[in-house]
């Protein structure tokens, strides 16, 4: 018996035809993409649960759920410190861990083992690292990994009726005869900042507190000169950019204006130089005071900005790995310098790359990829019998260093 041979017109063959390749070409590499941009993990958890009654099944079943909610745990431990799950772990349990099912993408058993009261397994489980972010951001925890760090605000500042940038660290009550207000957007996104958990840098008072050099007195800072100040402030990131407002279109006869504002910046880490972040932020407002209107109009684009860079901060800040820079004096033997990196990469934990980046009179520089802040390279080599080198200074990213005799 012959089976029936199924026919489209050739309208309906070609309709076909086209969604296919659409799909193909436009909508599949997308649900690719998707997936593939997806933050995740692989984490391997032990889970454990008690045998009630002989029951192994339901145990199992318990022990695996147990498993799961550990693998979570790893998750939230490698985005923010110890101290900060003990200190917010009812916050954690509620907005976190009791959406586990949500993270868990999918797991496989790797080991299971059980005695008359206790059955144990080991799951590998795919982690949505990126979810478990977005939720302790939400709550204002993220930051927390990042050992909070002080960020120092340098935004000059250009509002309606000014015809110059006013800006803080000129040092004066006055710049040019205008007064020298604190900046709008600074204002704004300082607060943004605040209420994400960073800690800022407060400068009231601070033209009092160091000298500024006449050098460093202008709107359009350099990225050292701005370093320079964030460390006399013991800032960690200084963001610093500028700001302008300026009347928009006006309704003939109405006597509302609107007002645009428009404002710049970067965040730099004040010891390595590394730019963390940039971008731009734009606010609209409409007043019938034009210094009100502008003001409005500034904060808005402070808020924008804020909420970009924040993110960007973030993602590098609280990175796996870090980049220390390492600037040793006093060499005079660059058989030491080969001495060094060896010893660096056999004996200290944490280093997973180095690279000589500099040795030109008696000065060796080096970049070290790690997953351990400066500070506790500092202390091994410290610890360390017969240590090649003496640090003088470090910070989180930097270590400066005398090679010994």
């Amino acid at each position: 018996m012959n089976k029936p041979s199924i026919h489209f017109p050739p309208q309906r063959l070609t309709a076909l035809l086209f969604f296919l390749v659409i799909f193909t070409v436009l909508i599949l590499p997308s649900m690719c993409r998707a997936e593939n941009n997806e933050e995740i993990k692989t984490v391997d958890a032990v889970g454990y649960a008690p045998v009630q009654g002989g029951n192994d099944a339901l145990a199992r079943d318990a022990a695996v759920e147990d498993a799961k909610r550990k693998a979570v745990e790893q998750a939230v431990g490698s985005l923010v410190s110890s101290d900060t799950v003990v200190e917010n772990y009812q916050i954690i349990q509620d907005n976190v861990y009791t959406k586990t099912q949500g993270y868990i993408r999918n797991y496989s058993v790797v080991s299971e083992s059980h005695t008359p009261a206790l059955y144990n397994v080991t799951i590998r489980a795919t982690v949505a690292v990126g979810n478990i972010k977005n939720d302790l951001d939400a709550i204002g925890l993220l930051h927390a990994k990042a050992e909070k760090p002080r960020v120092l605000f340098m935004i000059a500042e250009q509002n309606i009726g000014h015809k110059y940038y006013t800006f803080w660290w000129y040092g004066k009550s006055e710049f040019m005869g205008e007064t020298v207000d604190m900046s709008a957007v600074e204002i704004s996104m300082k607060e943004d900042f605040l209420s994400k958990g960073f800690n800022v840098v407060d400068i009231s008072g601070s033209q009092e507190s160091f000298e500024i050099s006449n050098a460093f007195k202008v709107a359009d800072l350099t990225n050292d000169a701005a370093r320079k100040i964030g460390k006399k402030l013991n800032a960690e990131i200084v963001i610093k950019g500028k700001a302008i407002a300026k009347e928009g279109p006006r309704t003939a006869g109405s006597a509302v204006g609107s007002y645009l504002a428009d404002v710049t910046a970067q965040a730099i880490r004040v010891d390595t130089g590394a730019v963390l972040a940039s971008g731009a932020g734009h606010g609209v407002s409409r007043h019938v005071s034009d210094v009100t209107g502008g003001t409005e109009a500034l904060t808005r684009a402070g808020l924008e900005l804020s909420e970009k860079m924040i993110g960007q901060i973030l993602a590098k800040w609280t990175a796996g790995s870090n980049n220390v820079m390492v600037r040793i004096t006093g060499v005079t033997d660059y058989k030491k310098i080969a001495d060094f990196k060896n010893t660096l990469k056999k004996r200290i934990r944490g280093v997973s790359a180095v690279y000589q980046r500099r040795f030109e009179g008696g000065v060796a520089e080096f970049e070290i990829e790690t997953k351990v802040p400066a500070t506790s390279i500092a202390d091994d080599l410290a610890r360390m019998p017969g240590a090649p080198i003496t640090v003088t200074n470090t910070s989180q990213n930097t270590i400066e260093a005398v090679m010994n005799p």
